[in-house]
């Protein structure tokens, strides 16, 4: 038996189906364009002081869209609220290692001033083969999902640049639908001048 069904619905069928398929499996990979060089580290080692460096905040994506360093960086696991703006708006990220901790500092204009660090000794980050790897997975859960991340971000250097690749995928449910989804993007990020350092406000 056919059924018949108002316009507007015969409309919808297509998008609910679409939006379904995309709830249950979505995938987005980019690739770094071949103007960016060769990525391959020139020291296949497990030390990562190339990296302590200064980089300019605003980079750009293999999409060709403005990218911020700062919330690439950022911990998915702790809250920007009060501090977007500064986040969006600090002209330079720095790295700095110290015993266990990769920490990294934004500086901005009017003294905007933020730091946070990873612990490697919580396998926050680790270095492997020159390459720096920032771990961020965990819970990814929200309202009306349950969800869990295995999300992680690979820098590698560059004479002129901080390439970085933001990648991972989650699994979980929402709205009682399996969902799982993975994603590779990549932008890049210059390297800052050391003629000028950053100045840290007083404690």
């Amino acid at each position: 038996m056919n059924m018949w069904l108002p316009p507007k619905h015969r409309l919808a069928l297509p998008l609910v189906a679409s939006v379904a398929i995309c709830l249950t499996a979505c995938v987005h990979i980019e690739h770094p364009p071949a103007s960016w060089g060769d990525l391959t580290p020139q020291t296949l080692n497990d030390n990562c002081a190339s990296f302590s460096a200064s980089y300019s905040n605003k980079g750009n994506s293999a999409d060709g869209a403005v990218g911020t360093l700062s919330t690439w960086l950022f911990p998915r696991s702790s809250t920007t609220r009060g501090i977007d703006k500064d986040l969006f708006g600090a002209q330079t990220v720095t790295l700095e290692f110290e015993g266990a901790l990769l920490t990294v500092k934004t500086f901005g204009a009017m003294g905007a001033y933020h730091q946070w660090s990873f612990d490697k000794s919580k396998h926050e980050f680790a270095c492997l083969n020159g390459v720096l790897r920032i771990s961020q997975g965990g819970d990814k859960s929200g309202q009306n999902i349950a969800a869990v991340g295995t999300d992680a971000i690979d820098l590698y250097r560059t004479p002129g640049d901080l390439i970085v690749n933001k990648h991972g995928g989650s699994a979980g449910v929402a709205l009682m639908i399996p969902i799982a989804d993975y994603n590779s993007i990549w932008a890049r990020f210059p390297v800052q001048a050391t003629s000028a350092p950053q100045t840290e406000p007083a404690h």
